[in-house]
């Protein structure tokens, strides 16, 4: 017999033995962990069950969420269709699943406005997060609770009357870039890409007034503010919506692994230029009429300002500023290309108030245009720039006169889109039609475009006058009629954070002498 052989087969086998343990102590480890996953996401995904309320019925991984391919932190469109699924049951509420967590989507205004006014201490934070080392997710979009109030505090003082008045006169001395522009697409019977020419426009407006940079879009449109905003909002790489996927759908996993919504190259590019500007402000005594020098008084007059904060807030307000703006003076104008009565109309109460002025437009006189205010209303209600508002219920609330309990950290969806296409709020919905806010002293239960009660769009005014100067300077120089490139119906991006038109916009621009 041969005793080394033996031994090494011995071994071998006993080797072989505890590797087959291991193995399968590493099988059942994982089979366990499975089971334990699976009951889990079970268990999440009957929440809405045990509340016994109408729901959707799930799928992981994304359970009611149809978006797979992200491109911004929303699920934009999806919540008009959930509003469509629970208006036919007839519910006032209706559970659905972002990932694995619960969604409650509301359908009455009259909830709506309680949990957004009345109970707002129960619903103050949007449920979005902030990266520490990111600043341009700290402001107040993500900030919550005591944080939130704080910022508010400071930087509602920023956008009083007077100070946008102020901004207003900055404004319009980017007017004159846009022009030249318009009137070479004009002579040259160009139709215009009216999304890209709003979004220069108001990059333009937005730099001067908030950040005092001038952007030069409609000479450069790759300057440097302009290619920052385009990448943030349209240019997305593989990476990026993988990384807002897992946002979306598992956000508590996004913070943990510190996933930002914004791209690194954005974050680090803005972020420099802000804090060279202030530098040299700062250290060369400049003083500007504009978001950014309110925000430097601040921060020197002993109130707690941060250089994060700064930047933060400022990327906020110019992002929100410039996109929100654009669409909407966009959507107006496609709008009037389509209804040529209501253009004409528009067109001589600009005029109108031009002559009344020596041919000047005052802040008081374009904030006093009641028509141009009833078709940017419209255009709103029709084209809302946030088609699904986020809020999160900071502590246990019961919904009265019902016996439905929601859960601290439970989140609810406002479904803006949803509720301004409803034939029961608004009859014959699908069709623009500003005299619908001929009364402005009437009430429209159910019209959010800017949110409600204290955690509403701070910076609302400041968007209006935005919108209202684009509208009044080009349909007084222009009268813009529809372009056979642009492809109809327009559609709705599924999966942006605000309002995204998925075709190209054109419109033909003819001038008026």
């Amino acid at each position: 017999m041969n005793i080394y052989k033996y031994g090494c087969d011995k071994m071998s086998i006993s080797l072989f033995h505890r590797g087959f343990k291991m193995l399968t102590e590493i099988a059942i480890l994982f089979a366990s962990v499975g089971i334990v996953a699976i009951l889990f996401v079970k268990y999440k995904y009957g929440y809405w069950k045990r509340k016994n309320i109408p729901y959707l019925v799930p799928t992981f991984p994304t359970g009611n969420n149809t978006t797979f391919f992200p491109e911004g932190q929303s699920i934009g469109k999806p919540s008009y269709d959930f509003y469509q699924e629970f208006k036919a049951r007839g519910a006032k509420m209706g559970g659905v699943y972002v990932g694995i967590d619960p969604h409650l989507v509301i359908l009455d205004p009259e909830i709506l406005r309680t949990i957004m006014i009345k109970d707002f201490n129960h619903f103050m934070n949007r449920g979005l997060y902030k990266i520490e080392n990111d600043p341009l997710t700290v402001n107040m979009v993500t900030q919550h609770g005591t944080e939130w109030r704080n910022a508010r505090v400071k930087f509602t003082n920023v956008f009083t009357s007077a100070k946008i008045k102020i901004m207003y006169d900055t404004m319009k001395l980017v007017i004159p870039n846009m022009i030249p522009t318009l009137d070479e697409k004009a002579k040259n019977n160009v139709d215009v890409d009216v999304m890209e020419t709003m979004a220069c426009f108001t990059t333009d407006a937005v730099g001067s007034t908030i950040l005092g940079v001038e952007c030069n879009s409609f000479k450069n449109p790759n300057a440097e503010f302009r290619r920052l905003g385009r990448h943030f909002f349209e240019e997305f790489s593989t990476i990026d919506k993988l990384r807002l996927f897992v946002t979306i759908n598992f956000p508590n996993l996004a913070e943990t692994l510190r996933f930002s919504n914004v791209q690194p190259e954005v974050s680090k590019n803005y972020s420099k230029i802000i804090k060279e500007t202030v530098e040299y402000r700062e250290k060369n005594n400049v003083v500007r009429k504009d978001f950014l020098d309110l925000l430097i008084q601040l921060k020197n007059s002993g109130v707690q300002v941060t250089m994060d904060e700064i930047i933060g807030q400022t990327f906020s307000f110019f992002t929100a500023g410039f996109e929100t703006s654009a669409t909407t003076t966009t959507m107006t104008l496609f709008e009037l290309a389509e209804n040529q009565e209501a253009q004409d109309r528009l067109r001589e109460e600009i005029t109108s108030t031009f002559e009344k002025n020596n041919g000047d437009m005052p802040y008081e006189a374009l904030m006093g245009m009641k028509y141009l205010g009833q078709a940017i209303d419209e255009t709103l209600r029709l084209w809302p720039p946030v088609p699904t508002i986020p809020r999160l219920c900071v502590k246990d609330y019961k919904f009265p006169g019902t016996d439905l309990t929601i859960e601290k950290g439970t989140k609810v969806m406002i479904p803006v889109l949803g509720l301004h296409l409803d034939e029961y709020y608004y009859p014959d919905p699908l069709k623009w039609n500003p005299d619908r806010f001929e009364d402005r002293n009437e009430k429209f239960p159910a019209y959010f475009p800017f949110g409600d009660g204290p955690r509403h769009c701070i910076g609302m005014r400041f968007a209006f006058m935005q919108v209202r100067l684009g509208l009044a300077t080009i349909l007084k120089n222009y009268k813009v009629t529809p372009s056979p490139l642009t492809e109809k119906p327009l559609d709705i991006h599924p999966g942006t954070f605000l309002l995204k038109i998925k075709q190209r916009i054109y419109l033909k621009f003819e001038k008026i002498n």
